[in-house]
């Protein structure tokens, strides 16, 4: 099997060929129909990672991929949200600010530093990524906030870990469980 096609693969490209779709819906005003995708969407996330380590199928394309796809979900899942509740969304655009620099940030850093996206996947970034996906749905549904607020302040948890690990990483590797997890 190509090593581009492995399902942990398929399942991070679904979530990118997911974002014209989302925004198809947004932009046609088919608010269940954009949630239903993006839970779709962003499941896929939670799969992607425990297919690889159960396949024993990681590979830096894989993790690459992995990023690239949350990139994407972090960047549609906002603009759609303003295309389909701009008041809910208005209301809450310093969160939105925040968590999006909060997740730029250390990309920019990694960049910097190594050429190429972070990609650490680091345990706290999973527990981030899973909170900010199910509290913005939830907050989309029910309009009530503060699992999202609480969320993005989990995300810039991972923003000073990424900084970190950043910083102390002399050759870019991925899949990094915890700053603790470092090799001196």
């Amino acid at each position: 099997m190509n090593k581009l096609f492995t399902l942990p693969n398929i399942f991070s490209m679904i979530r990118i060929v997911m974002v014209p779709i989302l925004l198809y819906a947004a932009y046609t005003n088919q608010p269940n129909l954009f949630l239903v995708l993006a839970v779709f969407a962003l499941s896929t996330d939670a799969i992607d990672g425990y297919l690889a380590r159960k396949l024993n199928q990681i590979t830096k394309l894989g993790t690459t991929l992995d990023s690239v796809g949350d990139m994407v979900m972090y960047i549609t899942i906002p603009f759609c949200g303003w295309l389909l509740w701009p008041e809910l969304i208005m209301k809450e655009i310093i969160y939105i600010i925040i968590v999006m620099i909060a997740f730029v940030v250390p990309m920019i850093a990694g960049f910097i530093k190594f050429g190429r996206m972070p990609s650490y996947h680091t345990w706290l970034a999973k527990i981030s990524t899973t909170f900010i996906s199910v509290a913005t749905i939830i907050w989309f549904i029910t309009e009530m906030a503060i699992l999202f607020r609480i969320a993005v302040f989990i995300q810039v948890c991972v923003l000073i870990e990424y900084i970190a690990i950043t910083l102390r990483l002399k050759e870019w590797r991925g899949n990094i469980p915890s700053y603790w997890h470092l090799d001196d």
